[in-house]
């Protein structure tokens, strides 16, 4: 009797052992129990308040969003567009499972489903996955995934889109797609200012004393006090074009205790006021450079347009385009013409 209720108690045991086991297998960080119509991130929207991090890893993106009073924001502190996280962490709480896929390691490249940090650099067909994994208060990983190539033929607005979690081969052709943008800048309002050329009245490149000046002389830009020299006009355009439209490929905190002795950029404009660009240093690997932008009021007419500016640039370095980085290190003999 006592044997048969052992026997009994050890059967009841393993069952819930197996039950466990299977619950556990049938949660979403595995999915081998998928189903077609499924949550591809099952706890995404229940863990979002757990999530402190996450970060996105791309071809052309590789950026970070971090958790702040309920928020994701950049690590820089600048703000986000209006809605742009929010859609992104929306697509990817609303993809459902559609159809499994190869689980055959060799085939994951033909999806765009092998993470950058082990796609084939030579490989010139494929693209790598986006890489996005979601990281918890005691920033350990909570999740990791890879989304690879969009699918149109999966019905709906957004179509579908191949992804896998990063610790299992198995892949799944997933209804909907992520929305996010694809370059950094595009997470902000990255144009910074807009001018007309015509509203220039003067730029100055100075490095510790002043290099050239060039001046808006009755519509057309000319160097000052170097009347003789033999100017490429295409040079002066390059000078003015970059406050036509300044816009931002990434942004950092500054560190105001650092001090930049770099070369500086001011344009001074017809309303009364200066817009100052000053380099900071080349980014790692790039011809662009990360850059410092303020402007200085010279009348109560321009204050607000002053403040405007720098409410938008103080407390930041920015990553300017390649044509900024050179003006900001030419010389005089880079703005003459060459000989034919």
């Amino acid at each position: 009797m006592i044997l048969r209720k052992f026997i009994y108690f050890l059967s009841f045991t393993v069952l819930l052992v197996f039950l466990a086991i299977f619950s556990t297998y049938k949660d979403d960080s595995s999915n081998l129990f998928a189903e077609r119509g499924d949550v591809f991130l099952k706890n995404l929207t229940a863990e979002i308040n757990n999530i402190n991090k996450i970060s996105i890893l791309g071809r052309e993106l590789d950026m970070e969003l971090i958790k702040y009073k309920n928020k994701f924001i950049d690590p820089s502190g600048y703000p986000f567009k209006e809605g742009v996280w929010e859609s992104f962490i929306t697509s990817l709480s609303l993809l459902r499972i559609e159809e499994k896929k190869t689980n055959d390691p060799d085939r994951l490249k033909e999806l765009n489903l092998i993470s950058i940090d082990k796609f084939d650099k030579n490989d010139d067909v494929n693209d790598p996955a986006t890489k996005i994994v979601f990281y918890n208060k005691n920033n350990n990983v909570f999740k990791s995934i890879l989304l690879g190539k969009i699918d149109r033929t999966v019905g709906g607005i957004s179509g579908g889109q191949f992804g896998r979690f990063e610790d299992n081969f198995q892949s799944y052709l997933l209804k909907g797609a992520l929305r996010m943008p694809s370059g950094k800048s595009d997470w902000f309002q990255s144009l910074l200012f807009q001018t007309q050329k015509d509203d220039l009245v003067s730029v100055k490149l100075i490095n510790e004393r002043t290099v050239f000046e060039v001046e808006n002389k009755e519509k057309k830009l000319k160097l000052k006090n170097n009347p003789d020299l033999n100017i490429d006009d295409e040079k002066l355009t390059q000078i003015s074009e970059i406050i036509e439209s300044f816009y931002f490929y990434d942004v950092r905190k500054d560190n105001p205790n650092i001090e930049k002795k770099g070369p500086k950029l001011v344009f001074n404009l017809k309303e009364g006021f200066s817009i100052n660009i000053k380099f900071v240093e080349k980014k790692k690997d790039s011809d662009e450079a990360w850059v410092l932008l303020s402007s200085v009021s010279k009348n109560k007419k321009s204050d607000d347009k002053s403040k405007e500016i720098n409410k938008k640039t103080t407390g930041f370095q920015f990553l300017a385009n390649i044509n900024t980085s050179e003006v900001l290190n030419w010389r005089i003999k880079n703005l003459i013409k060459k000989k034919n």
